[in-house]
């Protein structure tokens, strides 16, 4: 099996929509706008997964987060940051190379680009996207926690 990963284009939105409804974690549904203003924040941070046939069956988006404080960036030793703010792939193409080829060219683009630091939010109940995180060299630096009252 063949998979191009490719920079997304419009007419992949759709489909992305798709796989980001059924794949990815959220807290409410996402809507098709709702993706379309992920592209069109930075397109240059978003690609897509494309089998031989050309359908989209993986996608990761994100973004240099600016307006960080001088302060902040200098405790975290860096100049410039990004963000993975999104990743999904079907679940017939998990376990293939798929989300580590996807992330491996967001995080090219982000070292292309001089963004040093990348940082990223992920469920704890994800553990296959931990894993996949922790081989690719992340490391937790935050727990964000809840309670039920």
């Amino acid at each position: 099996m063949t998979i191009e990963i490719r920079p997304c284009r419009k007419d992949d939105l759709r489909t992305v929509h798709e796989l980001s409804s059924k794949h990815a974690s959220f807290d409410a549904s996402p809507t098709l706008a709702d993706t379309e203003g992920l592209y069109a924040r930075s397109p240059e941070y978003f690609y897509v997964a494309v089998e031989a046939s050309g359908s989209v069956v993986g996608f990761i988006t994100g973004y240099e987060r600016k307006g960080i404080p001088e302060e902040v960036l200098h405790n975290w030793n860096a100049s410039r940051v990004g963000y993975i703010d999104l990743m999904a792939v079907s679940v017939s193409n998990r376990r293939r190379g798929v989300g580590s080829s996807l992330l491996n060219k967001l995080l090219e683009t982000f070292r292309a680009n001089e963004i040093d630091m990348v940082i990223l939010d992920v469920p704890a109940e994800q553990k296959p996207a931990v894993r996949l995180y922790e081989k690719s060299g992340f490391e937790v630096r935050a727990f964000n926690m809840r309670k039920y009252l």
